[in-house]
């Protein structure tokens, strides 16, 4: 009899997951990320995403990594005219995604620096364990990042 092993990642502890409220264009939440968080988003070719559908569609992708705090994170669009990236969250403009693997003490200020940015109506941390796509999503992300970086 075959046994099925199944793996359990803890998400949570992993990323930090950020759904972002805005009325600005990518570029110009990048623009004011980088300057509110002193980072450096920069814009790469779109994210492309194999959701359930055969052919995948493309999503607003910018990169930042940190040598300094040893973080990387993703700023992507949520929104394409045919469909969301994450259809459980169709509020939610944009996703900033950081990998705390690195040093993640630096990252409890971020949610109070972007809600101070005007044309931002609401930060909310989104919780890696309730979001069905997850696998998915990091999954492509991380392939995406490799073709990429």
């Amino acid at each position: 009899m075959v046994k099925k092993l199944t793996l359990d990642i803890d998400y949570e502890n992993a990323f930090l997951i950020l759904g972002i409220v805005t009325t600005f264009s990518d570029y110009q939440l990048a623009h004011h990320v980088n300057k509110a968080l002193d980072v450096n988003f920069v814009k790469y070719d779109d994210f492309p995403f194999h959701g359930n559908k055969n052919k995948p569609v493309t999503y607003s992708w910018f990169y930042c990594k940190s040598d300094e705090l040893k973080i990387k994170s993703y700023l992507i669009a949520n929104h394409h005219p045919k469909q969301k990236l994450l259809s459980d969250y169709r509020h939610i403009d944009y996703l900033l995604i950081i990998d705390k693997s690195g040093n993640s003490d630096e990252l409890n200020p971020i949610v109070s620096v972007l809600r101070e940015l005007k044309k931002i109506s609401g930060v909310f941390k989104l919780n890696p364990s309730k979001i069905k796509e997850i696998d998915l999503l990091l999954e492509q992300n991380e392939m995406h990042e490799l073709s990429q970086i």
